[in-house]
């Protein structure tokens, strides 16, 4: 209905301009006349009601994030479901006889902001749980979860087309579930038989590959004697490293190299096998990691002429009367603090969070569209000991820390469907931008309400902490937050690694290195980085020769991806179930 108003307004105001220049200005006229009509045009193909597609995105978003929930406190680790929202939305779209790219995008769009919403904020309440034994007020936790996922779609609209359009970052965990939906809401044809027959296959590999490893009960081979050297079996992360090429995943292997041989004189120095959590926290880990890909996003912002650098040179980000607004909110809080001196404390912590708040911002959406995996846990800890190191209170901390990667995790998947519209069928006109945007705004409120209801469910239970959820995230991340308060040295540790890596990061940007993927080599563990970089040595082997075959991979690599995560979320129900 929004849409068929619209189009009626252009269609009006066309007509206004062709009557006003009749006399002389039938050019102009017929010039005006022709613009509008392909306006119109363009929002024909997204004409119609999206009722069943909400509805299906909205069922699928809060299905999986209450599973996401789960996994995290019982494994500490996330599913991402992509290929999963494509698969299953147009099953059921077909069922609804409702099945079209465009309504699938609608669930893709829906469903993906909403299965994350929580994961970052329920780590921070978990924290606080286990450290303080109750739970603060629901009420607020549900506003706190809704204003971050806001504030995050917000961020994602700034940067999603500098990242999507402007720099073609490759997302390659999005690709399954692009060639998923074009695939099962087109008609056959030549390509689409191919796809038909070997992407069940590869992804009939990865389930029984992923399956075969669940049940075993170990996710890495062993490690090679006092080295952190192994291999994650993992038919997903393997997968990846197909479809991020082998020139991405040569400099991942280079951040792990580094991370390995640091690891290893922790180890000399401690006299014993150190922990990852301990290794990650780690300054010259965890800082030169996220310092890295800071100073490289930097760079990229200089040399990218992309709609947050069009914003900010054209004065349109805060237009109007926000910018007033804003001036004189700004205003405001300097009287405030003249006025009354302690509120400075305050202010500057409102000030460092916003300063954190763009920074994993940059971060996490770089992050994801270079590898498709989002760090999140380094972000968490970074945020947690930067809030730690100023003196915040540590419930404040925790949850500061935690609402701001919830804030920039919400951006992170409104690029995604952004990524989405932009790789659509040809043909097809993209998505209006109101329909992008209060897609991923009703899937991350309603993730937003269901995750704090789950954590809070857990929490009344007392299972938090226990055998059944040992928030292993949450344990990490109140340790860290303890193990900052507890040292002297730590903060100028993290500002040295800070400032050797960040111009490292801004300086390589200028070279072919790839300085993201070396940050994320260093902050994941060795054995995904390198699970990743055999993907991008097979993809290489395989297409040296014969670079035809590269789609052929391409298809398999997504089987790979689809077929794991169906699995994970099949084995998660079932564990459930039985125990």
């Amino acid at each position: 209905m929004h849409l068929s108003a619209e189009s009626i307004v252009i269609y009006v105001i066309t007509r206004l301009r062709w009557g006003r220049s009749v006399e002389g200005k039938e050019r102009t006229a017929s010039s005006t006349t022709s613009h509008s009509t392909l306006a119109v045009d363009a929002l024909a193909g997204w004409r119609g009601s999206y009722v069943w597609a909400t509805l299906i995105g909205l069922a699928i978003g809060v299905l999986l994030c209450v599973l996401n929930v789960l996994v995290l406190f019982r494994t500490g680790t996330s599913f991402g479901g992509s290929a999963l929202v494509a698969a299953l939305g147009a099953a059921l779209l077909r069922v609804a006889g409702a099945l079209s790219w465009q309504g699938l995008f609608v669930v893709f769009s829906i469903a993906s902001s909403g299965y994350m919403a929580t994961a970052a904020l329920d780590t921070g309440i978990g924290a606080v749980v286990l450290r303080a034994g109750e739970l603060p007020a629901w009420g607020f936790l549900v506003v706190l979860a809704m204003a971050a996922n806001a504030v995050g779609i917000l961020l994602g609209g700034l940067v999603a087309r500098t990242l999507v359009v402007a720099e073609r970052l490759p997302y390659p965990t999005l690709k399954p579930a692009i060639t998923l939906m074009a695939s099962l809401s087109s008609p056959k044809d030549g390509e689409s038989d191919r796809l038909g027959r070997m992407l069940p296959i590869a992804a009939g590999v990865g389930a029984a590959s992923a399956l075969g490893v669940a049940l075993w009960g170990h996710e890495v081979t062993p490690e090679v004697t006092g080295t952190h050297l192994a291999l994650a079996l993992s038919p997903l992360l393997y997968g990846v490293g197909f479809l991020i090429g082998p020139r991405a995943c040569a400099w991942l292997a280079a951040g792990a190299a580094y991370t390995v041989v640091v690891w290893a004189v922790q180890d000399g120095t401690e006299g014993r096998s150190v922990a990852y959590t301990d290794h990650l926290s780690y300054p010259w880990v965890l800082a030169a990691g996220v310092g890295l890909i800071l100073g490289y996003s930097l760079a990229s912002i200089a040399r990218v002429r992309g709609p947050l650098a069009r914003s900010l040179q054209g004065g349109r980000l805060l237009p109007g009367r926000t910018r007033w607004l804003a001036v004189a909110v700004l205003v405001g809080t300097a009287l405030l603090a003249l006025v009354y001196p302690s509120l400075l404390r305050y202010i500057g912590y409102g000030l460092l969070g916003v300063v954190l708040l763009a920074v994993m911002t940059v971060f996490l959406t770089r992050a994801g569209g270079e590898i498709g995996l989002v760090p999140l846990s380094p972000a968490l800890y970074f945020s947690v000991v930067a809030f730690a190191i100023s003196g915040a209170d540590q419930t404040a901390a925790l949850l500061m820390a935690s609402t701001i990667c919830c804030a920039a995790l919400a951006a992170v998947y409104f690029t995604y469907s952004v990524k989405v519209a932009h790789d659509r069928p040809e043909g097809l006109s993209e998505p209006p931008r109101r329909l992008t945007g209060w897609t991923q705004l009703a899937g991350g409120l309603a993730g937003a309400v269901v995750g704090v209801l789950v954590i809070a469910v857990l929490s009344r239970a007392g299972v938090l902490g226990g055998r059944s959820f040992p928030a292993p995230v949450a344990t990490a991340v109140q340790f860290v937050d303890a193990t900052v308060r507890g040292s002297t040295e730590y903060p100028a540790t993290v500002a040295l690694a800070l400032a050797v890596s960040g111009p490292l990061g801004l300086g390589l940007a200028f070279t072919s290195a790839m300085p993201t993927m070396i940050g994320l080599g260093v902050l994941l563990p060795p054995a995904d980085s390198l699970t990743l970089a055999a993907g991008g040595l097979t993809q290489w082997l395989l297409t040296r020769r014969n670079p035809g075959r590269r789609s052929g991979t391409e298809i398999v690599a997504s089987g790979l991806i689809i077929g794991e995560g169906l699995i994970t979320v099949a084995v998660l129900i079932v564990r459930e179930v039985l125990r």
